[in-house]
């Protein structure tokens, strides 16, 4: 994906140079690159020089903070290690840096510096900062986020299992003393009506305390007929 933004930047770069006023210029392209070991880079460089010169600019790629009094790269064979290879190509104004299997020394900035030799005039490009993260540190970081997760799942779990089971104790405390409740609203009901039930009735459909009142009454006429 890179190689291919390199390639469309390319042409891209190399029309407006061609087009733009004659004189020296360099863009460098990208500005950020972040990738882990072991990985490929690739950095673009586009300059314009003025064509009536009739000299050919030289191309360095410089590593270092700034681009003055550095040392230049140079392209290194593959042995399996970290690799360095330029390519140039004068006419069309551009220049690649490719770096392969890049490791934690390869962090730093790089420059394309264009010199004019019979001028005696020079320009750099605004540089490409590459960064190459140490892996282990990111499985590190990877690993104690994914552990955190799980504690914060766990321990919510937890609250909301422990809630669950307080409120379920909480309804069956609440049922157990509405039911002993009512159960003694109910035997006070019944208490208080068999203390108000009327006295026992005789055979004859009176109460006893009636059927003293008339032989009372009877006596009293007997008393009252015998005078």
């Amino acid at each position: 994906m890179m190689q291919f933004g390199i390639l469309v930047m390319t042409n891209y770069f190399t029309y407006f140079a061609a087009s733009s006023s004659p004189q020296l210029s360099v863009m460098q392209y990208p500005e950020d690159a972040s990738v882990l070991p072991n990985s490929t880079v690739w950095m673009l460089c586009v300059f314009e020089y003025p064509s009536e010169e009739n000299e050919e600019p030289v191309v360095y790629w410089r590593k270092g903070p700034d681009c003055h009094n550095q040392q230049s790269l140079q392209s290194s064979p593959s042995t399996g290690g970290p690799q360095v290879q330029i390519t140039k190509n004068i006419l069309r104004g551009f220049s690649i840096l490719k770096l392969s299997n890049v490791d934690q020394n390869a962090s730093n900035s790089y420059f394309c510096d264009v010199m004019l030799t019979e001028k005696i005039q020079g320009k750099c490009g605004n540089g490409t900062k590459l960064t190459v993260h140490d892996l282990k540190c990111n499985d590190r970081t990877t690993s104690d986020k994914i552990w955190w997760g799980w504690f914060l799942l766990l321990g919510y779990t937890i609250f909301v299992t422990t809630f669950i089971i307080a409120f379920g104790i909480h309804q069956c405390h609440t049922k157990c003393k509405n039911k002993l409740r009512n159960k003694d609203i109910s035997t006070t009901m019944q208490s208080e009506w068999i203390y108000d039930q009327p006295s026992r009735l005789v055979n004859n459909g009176f109460s006893p305390e009636y059927e003293d009142m008339s032989v009372i009454r009877s006596l009293c006429d007997t008393g009252r007929e015998t005078i």
